[in-house]
């Protein structure tokens, strides 16, 4: 399953997805993750009413399952939704790894719900 994180710092899940300096992308499986690359974006845009920076971020989360993000604003979420990508903010201030550990972990349980949907399109290849 490919997830995103945006992050500041590189290494803690520490943005709001409109300011996001970064999003790092991952493959998340039951057996670990793979680090597929990082998509960076300018730094000094106006962080209000500045329509392009969510777009510009949404674009790069095509085909991610779901975004670690320490918080994002209304039209951010709406976004989201449209392009089906999960919002989750559990993590925000935490390691980046610690995220990834807990959705690999919880792959390999049982998982339920929206997770367990996503695993199952994930092994289609859809």
């Amino acid at each position: 399953m490919k997830v995103a994180v945006a992050t500041q710092d590189l290494t803690h899940v520490d943005a709001h997805l409109g300011w996001a300096r970064h999003l790092l992308l991952f493959d998340v499986s039951a057996e670990g993750y793979r680090y597929l690359g990082t998509r960076a974006f300018r730094h000094g845009l106006a962080e209000d009413g500045d329509h392009d920076k969510l777009s510009a971020r949404l674009r790069a989360l095509r085909g991610c399952s779901l975004v670690f993000i320490a918080d994002v604003g209304p039209e951010g979420e709406a976004g989201l939704a449209r392009a089906r990508v999960v919002p989750m903010r559990a993590y925000a201030g935490q390691p980046i790894v610690n995220a990834l550990d807990a959705l690999r972990d919880g792959l390999r349980r049982n998982p339920r719900g929206w997770l367990r949907r996503e695993q199952q399109r994930d092994r289609r290849g859809a």
